[in-house]
């Protein structure tokens, strides 16, 4: 399969807890918890404890150009009430996040802009996350 997505155990978990959130509220616009359930019915699960090297993870730190420059950008992909724009902490929910979350390095991907545009990034390299940090905490 083509550009397809690794998730692992934890991140599947918590995109479906986020999805189950986001669905029970009915945001009726656009509604993440479908695009969530879509990602993760479609990516392949890894074992327990398995973490496939290179592939883009909840807090794993991503570098990335837009195709066409040479403009290099980093951020990392968090948990919604762990984003901070400000410190490039972009939410898993955003545009981006949905794109890119679960794919390989030195791929392309199209993010789907709310402007009706699209994006296309090259991954270029993932640091993965640090374990300290990040657990769903919906109240």
């Amino acid at each position: 399969m083509k550009n397809e997505r690794y998730l692992t155990q934890n991140d599947a978990a918590t995109l479906s807890r986020i999805a189950e959130h986001l669905l029970r509220m009915g945001e009726v616009e656009i509604n993440a918890g479908e695009q969530l359930i879509d990602i993760i019915s479609t990516s392949i699960i890894l074992p327990v404890d398995v973490q496939r090297k290179g592939y883009v993870t909840l807090y794993s730190t991503v570098s990335y150009s837009p195709v066409g420059t040479e403009e290099v950008r980093k951020l990392t992909i968090v948990c919604p009430q762990d984003a901070n724009p400000q410190l490039a902490l972009i939410s898993a929910l955003t545009p981006i996040g949905l794109a890119l979350i679960g794919r390989k390095a030195l791929t392309t991907v199209e993010v789907a802009l709310p402007s009706k545009r699209v994006e296309k990034l090259k991954i270029l390299d993932v640091t993965p996350l640090d374990s300290t940090m990040g657990e769903l905490a919906l109240s």
